[in-house]
């Protein structure tokens, strides 16, 4: 239950951050927005780290685990950034978030392929419906 309100909590904070977005994207382009962000966090996650002591535990990642965690910012945190906030400079707030919104397919997808999680059929008609929402929401807009 705890997990379940927190991961609510993360879809609240995940849904006010693309207006946020926009609104940075109106006077500075995408990669300079992804620049400034990167310090910012990384001075605030430096400043916790420090102040809650857990150094040791940053340094002592192993390789492989680096190894993933290097490829999950090069692919999620840069190029797959750079890639939204460019199409949020380009289109609608909500047309963007909307398509994004699909990626629990690609990730049931990628899941099976590298992980061998197999979704059972409740996870995906839950898929599903998110993707038939994005394409409801994507139909609306080009209705306006």
């Amino acid at each position: 239950m705890k997990a379940t309100f927190i991961a609510f909590l993360v879809a609240m904070i995940f849904g006010i951050n693309p207006i946020f977005e926009k609104l940075s994207l109106k006077d500075a382009s995408p990669l300079s927005v992804i620049t400034i962000r990167f310090i910012f966090t990384s001075l605030c996650l430096v400043c916790l780290v420090l102040a809650t002591g857990r150094f040791a535990q940053v340094i002592a990642v192993d390789g492989r685990t680096l190894f993933w965690i290097l490829l999950s910012g090069l692919i999620g945190g840069l190029i797959g950034l750079f890639l939204y906030f460019t199409a949020l400079q380009m289109a609608d707030t909500s047309k963007i978030v909307a398509i994004v919104a699909t990626f629990p397919m690609f990730t049931a997808i990628y899941a099976y392929l590298f992980l061998g999680e197999s979704p059972g059929p409740m996870r995906i008609t839950g898929i599903a419906f998110i993707v038939i929402g994005s394409i409801l929401i994507e139909w609306n807009l080009l209705a306006d």
